[in-house]
């Protein structure tokens, strides 16, 4: 009788065990999410996005000096031109859907690839003086480099041109996706830089 008073009792606190797991798991289970997400509309914005945006990667001269150190060197840049696709200002008129284009995201940086930058050239104008530069002063005259990239890739007409693109495929792509007449509104066509 007392192997069956045992046998119970291990039944009772196996269960009880199980019983305690089970609500342990079902209150750290993943709420369900309530929210629909199509994928088709996902992928839309997500191909917006990428056909409105242009890569480059261009070798770029650079010379500087700080104080009478002067530096001659080769710098490979690689950059973007995006625009925000969050801020589109849309406007009904009839049946159309006027787009104003919003201001390109211009942005360059130092390519990482090895050799990216090549000093060719130091020199200092001050008698026996050093030409050696620290890394802070070649960041320094980076720094002025990547500006003055970004002026070329406008004078370039780089910018123009995302920008005409940018207005050809927002008119193709909410046109297919919305089946109404889409107007895109450039109003700086050669983009605006600071």
């Amino acid at each position: 009788m007392d192997l069956y008073k045992w046998l119970i009792a291990a039944a009772l606190v196996v269960i009880a065990g199980l019983g305690i797991w089970f609500a342990i798991e079902y209150h750290n289970a993943p709420e369900v999410e309530r929210t629909n997400i199509r994928p088709g509309k996902i992928a839309d914005i997500q191909s917006m996005a990428q056909l409105c945006t242009v890569d480059f990667y261009e070798d770029f001269p650079v010379r500087g000096h700080i104080g009478s150190k002067h530096i001659f060197a080769r710098i490979a840049m690689t950059g973007s031109i995006s625009f925000n696709l969050d801020s589109l200002d849309i406007e009904e008129r009839g049946d159309t859907l006027v787009v104003t284009l919003p201001p390109e995201i211009v942005t360059a940086m130092e390519s990482t690839e090895p050799g990216a930058y090549e000093v060719i050239d130091t020199w200092n104008d001050s008698f026996m003086g050093s030409s050696k530069f620290t890394t802070a002063e070649e960041n320094a005259i980076k720094s002025k480099a990547r500006l003055q990239f970004i002026r070329r890739i406008y004078a370039k007409g780089y910018v123009r041109r995302a920008r005409a693109e940018a207005v050809a495929n927002l008119r193709t792509l909410l046109s297919a996706a919305t089946g109404r007449p889409v107007e895109v509104i450039d109003p700086t066509p050669d983009g605006k830089i600071w």
